[in-house]
């Protein structure tokens, strides 16, 4: 609905600002040219490891007083025993709900007195806990992130309120096409590998107790697979020096890592269509294997899937919303973690253009790889990309959210401040070049969520096909 209010407004400004200036052609003459692009130059980090492992960074953003403290521990979904999915995400729920000197309802009491709000979640590659406040509360804050960190009760009686909450959500994602047609995907893509793991299942959540969860905790949750980030309007010795005084005691231990299986080759294109009857839509999910976070051709990646998908003007919206009318937002993505990535064009499509979708889609996927872009669209994909790049990054929650994206993933430290040259670098060969790396045509995963019989008509030159139920079992072909 944003996107329509947004599309509206914009006709609306459009139409207006085309009659303005018909009617006024001398202001039109006077109107002033861009100005130069603002250098952009964050505050310099200042970084410490600890005696424990424990890295600390630290970086001034005095917009408003507040601060934003995040401890990222480098262990999430993909350290999850195979046959327990989610144990680290119920973990980081379960850490908030007591420690040793304090209540779930003290947390909550404390956090909310100093103006601020605690989180914790699981990620494929890590779980972050994060605390936001006023600044003047920062030691206090930093506290409590290492008292939740450290020093967890895991009380039974709350193990057994989130595993029912979490029993819940399965329960609602098995209603959600677009949550079956991306964990479809993503099992199909990965197999075996731990990025096949987008969520928990009941057995999972039933075989879980508070001795594992206890004992994830106790291997995972160390200094030494850790790093705290702090980003506000604070003085960075102080705050480094109140970080040695919260986490100094935290013990370090050894740390298992997780083992990456190899994904499935892909060959050809294989279909795998997930049958629920009377869907009056397919919810279509398109993609294959990319590069891994670190891989220094993200940048030309980027700019290949903002041309094909990654924003508002881009060609596969052109085509299947602005002249066809297949869908409302379709969008592609391009995602990259620790051990692999991967590229995923996603829509809902009335039943009746189903099988037309996945024609365009490839037709689109094809005219990139043959001829890559240049001129006029790829210098507006390049401004774009650059612009957003400053509002992103304008908040401590944007900020923090980068700088946590380098010290996960390794990334050069001067990523921030050198993200934008190396997009403005990126050339058409480049971009040519990364479309063929990302865009695997003859290759690729395609899952369907919808009802079988209203578009087998459609899909008939498409004869890898494996039919799922929504509990992701294979099933017969439906009759």
């Amino acid at each position: 609905m944003r996107l329509r209010i947004a599309d509206g407004r914009w006709r609306i400004g459009a139409a207006f600002a085309a009659l303005l200036c018909a009617g006024m052609p001398a202001l039109a003459q006077d109107r002033p040219s861009v100005g130069p692009e603002r250098p952009f130059q964050l505050a310099p980090r200042i970084e410490k490891t600890l005696a424990n492992g424990l890295r600390v960074i630290v970086t001034r953003q005095t917009a408003i007083p507040k601060v934003s403290i995040t401890l990222t521990v480098l262990s999430g979904y993909s350290s999850d025993p195979a046959d327990l999915t989610g144990l680290a995400s119920l973990t980081a729920d379960l850490i908030q709900e007591g420690t040793k000197s304090r209540s779930s309802r003290q947390i909550r009491r404390d956090v909310f007195g100093m103006g601020g709000s605690l989180s914790a979640a699981a990620s494929q590659d890590y779980t972050s806990v994060s605390v936001r406040g006023l600044s003047e509360f920062a030691p206090r804050l930093i506290d409590l992130v290492a008292d939740v960190a450290m020093n967890p009760t895991i009380p039974e009686d709350e193990v057994a309120i989130l595993k029912q909450q979490h029993l819940q959500t399965v329960s609602q994602q098995k209603a959600s096409p677009q949550f079956l047609s991306n964990r479809t995907f993503r099992r199909a893509l990965f197999g075996e590998h731990p990025y096949a793991r987008t969520s928990e299942t009941e057995a999972a959540l039933n075989a879980m107790d508070r001795a594992k969860l206890s004992a994830f905790h106790r291997d995972h949750y160390r200094p030494n697979n850790a790093f705290l980030l702090i980003v506000g309007a604070i003085d960075p010795d102080a705050t480094i020096a109140a970080a040695e005084k919260a986490f100094g005691a935290w013990q370090r231990g050894e740390v298992a890592r997780p083992v990456y299986a190899a994904p499935p080759a892909l060959t050809g294109r294989h279909v795998y269509f997930v049958q629920r009857p009377n869907s009056i839509q397919s919810s279509i999910s398109v993609g294959n294997l990319a590069v891994k976070r670190s891989d220094p051709r993200w940048y030309e990646l980027t700019l290949a899937n903002t041309i094909y998908g990654g924003a508002f003007n881009s060609r596969i919206v052109r085509n299947i919303r602005e002249e066809k009318g297949y869908t409302y937002s379709p969008q592609s993505a391009m995602t990259g973690f620790s051990d692999a990535g991967f590229y995923r064009f996603g829509a809902d499509v009335r039943n009746d253009v189903t099988g037309p979708t996945l024609t365009e889609v490839f037709k689109e996927i094809d005219k990139m790889r043959a001829e890559g872009s240049d001129g006029a669209e790829l210098q507006g994909a390049k401004a774009y990309l650059r612009g957003i790049f400053p509002i992103q990054t304008a908040t401590q929650t944007g900020l923090s959210a980068t700088l946590n994206n380098v010290y996960i993933f390794g990334l050069p430290k001067d990523y921030p401040e050198t993200f934008r040259a190396k997009i403005a670098a990126v050339t058409p060969e480049q971009v040519k070049s990364a479309a063929a790396t990302l865009f695997g045509s003859d290759n690729s995963v395609i899952a369907i969520v919808g009802d079988w019989a209203k578009v087998m008509d459609q899909l008939a030159a498409y004869k890898d096909i494996t039919f799922l139920d929504t509990n992701g079992q294979t099933i017969p072909a439906p009759q």
